[in-house]
């Protein structure tokens, strides 16, 4: 039955149209002839190009004695759409010749594994379980063959609407999502992009594929698709998507696949869980009904306790302490941070800076922390503290330092943080003999982290932050020298909605600020872009952004490289140390990136997620920088 069943769909395919543009994906180990692996795979084949269209996000995958199959089609794809598209990829993969390996055009054969990737669906099968593969693996890509005349806006605006909806999509059930741009020409035409991901990916996995993959896309074309071992893009200047289907499939609630269950035995537990569905309705009902009146009595209860509290109303000193404590988890006994660093001894002091000494200690189970400790005459205070432990704890991020936990005991005000073993970013940039280790390969990773880290910030996190002081110093470096962001007590939280804030208190780094800050109170996410371009121009320079010599022929740093750059001599502001051991044209590029990011007007500069892809991808054409702010 199954069998003719697959001669069945073999047939209805031939008249499938055929129009789409297809990869097909193949091992080069093949399965024997008539063999039982080859039986069930053309079981699961039929069964699950059969049961997909059917369900409600047009996604199945099943698995029986080591055979392993999984389909799945795009949520805008309606029912008939998808069972076409997946009944092509079936005679694709089900066509007894034709080559291995990555082809457009080839069949499959007998290979053990196998994908076919359409613009609407995927089906693969293999022999073993679907796990997320390395995002490397480029499948295939595709580029609209008309060329866009100015490339470089368009390719900003396409990077920026690209690593949106890829944070969308990862954060979305249907590992799906959606976007438009302008395109800003005189015919308000529009950019529209496309993002999915296999639906066995995690979250994470899926944006790491995603973002990995948008540097590849063809931007000096009108459009173009890629296609990832686990997850497809697309972006055209014509809407190439259904909206109304999208929209539709976004309510039916995701149920996982079948993966390693037979399929009988599946469908004879759903006849037997069937028969109890409306005796368990009734008992679900009763117990909400009850859940809710509890709930009820609850809000009246707790607004009667905050009506009688608010008769008692505390300094707004002691507020901002009240609410720091209520953050039970972080909260740390002084007395175990007092025995950790040896009652602060100086033998354990890292180092200090305007809010006070950090001191390194080491917890009972053998865990080395950092402490802060704000001194008393520290221009920071609870505010600042409370700002940081609200911050970190909503943050989580591989170039963020992580938060342990905080004390407010003895008039003690006290941060602790993972404890990095090679300290900040200035006390090696800066010192000439330290700055040995940072090697070219080091300086690239330190801006790429960083770089991510407040992409996550801007764009990624549950919250949008404005970070206000970013520099050399709080950049902390790990054991393998890996960048992270810390230093959160100047940090501004803004809404999702929200482009700009303003402020009279004015508080950071000068020589990092970026110009409206400093002069209006003016900030966004291009001050903290701007403050990045210094800190990229440092690193690659090797020098401060601070005029330490007096003398009349003094220049900044940031003088010093557009100098060079207007002269196209633009490697001689390298930092001498490195020699001729670094990449020259990645270092130009670099230099680029940073004039980019302290254009005067915020606007010229590049948002991070440009930046994210300007520096992973050399086809990413960059705009000639105008001279700098203060320069003229």
């Amino acid at each position: 039955m199954h069998l003719l069943f697959f001669f069945l769909l073999l047939f209805t395919a031939k008249t499938a149209s055929q129009k789409d543009v297809i990869f097909t994906q193949c091992s080069s180990d093949v399965y024997p002839s008539s063999s039982f692996y080859e039986f069930k795979l053309r079981q699961i084949l039929t069964n699950i190009t059969a049961s997909t269209p059917k369900s409600p996000l047009y996604y199945s995958a099943l698995s029986e004695f080591g055979v392993f199959g999984f389909a799945q089609c795009r949520p805008d794809a309606d029912q008939t759409t998808c069972e076409t598209c997946l009944l092509y990829s079936l005679s694709k993969l089900a066509a007894a010749s034709g080559g291995h390996g990555n082809t457009s055009s080839g069949h499959c054969g007998q290979s053990i594994f196998a994908t076919v990737y359409q613009d609407l669906c995927l089906l693969q099968y293999s022999n073993m379980n679907f796990s997320f593969h390395q995002y490397e693996i480029l499948v295939g890509s595709i580029p609209n063959e008309l060329q866009q005349p100015n490339s470089v806006d368009f390719s900003r605006r396409v990077a920026e609407l690209m690593v949106h909806i890829a944070w969308e999509a990862s954060m979305n059930s249907t590992k799906f999502a959606v976007g438009e741009a302008d395109v800003g020409n005189a015919q308000n035409q529009k950019i529209y992009g496309m993002v999915w991901c296999t639906l066995y990916t995690t979250s994470q996995d899926c944006f790491q594929c995603l973002l990995s993959t948008v540097p590849k896309l063809p931007y000096t074309r009108q459009g173009g698709r890629v296609f990832e071992s686990s997850c497809l893009l697309r972006f055209e200047v014509y809407m190439f998507f259904d909206q109304n289907l999208i929209k539709k499939n976004d309510s039916p609630e995701f149920t996982g696949p079948d993966v390693g269950v037979k399929n009988d035995s599946v469908s004879a537990g759903r006849k037997g869980t069937a028969k109890c569905m409306k005796t368990e309705t009734i008992f679900i009902v009763v117990i909400l009904e009850g859940v809710a009146l509890i709930i009820c009595f609850a809000i009246i209860i707790v607004l009667l306790l905050r009506k009688v509290n608010l008769s008692i109303v505390p300094t707004k000193h002691e507020a901002n302490e009240e609410e720091v404590r209520r953050e039970k988890s972080l909260l740390l006994n002084f007395g175990i941070i007092n025995a950790a660093t040896s009652n602060f001894s100086e033998v354990y002091k890292l180092g200090e800076g305007g809010f006070g000494p950090v001191y390194k200690g080491i917890l009972h189970d053998g865990l080395e922390i950092a402490v802060k400790r704000m001194s008393r005459t520290s221009g920071q205070g609870v505010v600042e503290l409370k700002n940081e432990v609200d911050f970190l704890a909503k943050l989580q991020h591989r170039n963020l330092v992580r938060l342990l936990g905080c004390c407010l005991e003895k008039e003690e005000k006290l941060l602790v943080y993972e404890f990095l073993p090679n300290t900040s970013l200035d006390k090696h940039l800066f010192d000439p003999v330290r700055k040995i280790q940072l090697d070219w390969g080091t300086r690239y990773k330190i801006i790429e982290g960083i770089a991510q880290g407040l992409l996550y910030l801007h764009e990624d996190s549950r919250v949008r932050v404005i970070h206000c002081d970013l520099k050399a110093s709080n950049i902390l470096l790990d054991s393998n020298m890996n960048p992270k962001i810390s230093d959160f007590g100047l940090a501004k939280l803004f809404g999702i909605d929200e482009a700009q804030g303003n402020t009279s208190k004015i508080a950071g780094t000068y020589g990092y600020m970026a110009p409206e800050y400093a002069l209006r109170g003016l900030f966004s996410t291009k001050s903290d872009v701007y403050s990045y371009g210094v800190l990229v121009l440092e690193i690659i320079t090797g020098q401060r952004n601070i005029c330490l010599d007096e003398s009349i022929d003094s220049v900044d740093i940031l003088r010093s490289v557009w100098k060079n750059w207007k002269q196209g001599q633009a490697l001689q502001a390298v930092d001498q140390t490195l020699g001729d051991r670094y990449l020259p044209k990645q270092a130009l590029r670099c230099l680029h990136i940073g004039l980019l990011c302290i254009q005067e007007d915020p606007t010229q500069r590049p948002s991070m997620a440009s930046l994210v892809v300007m520096l992973s991808s050399y086809s990413f054409m960059l705009p000639e920088p105008l001279i700098p702010t203060f320069l003229r």
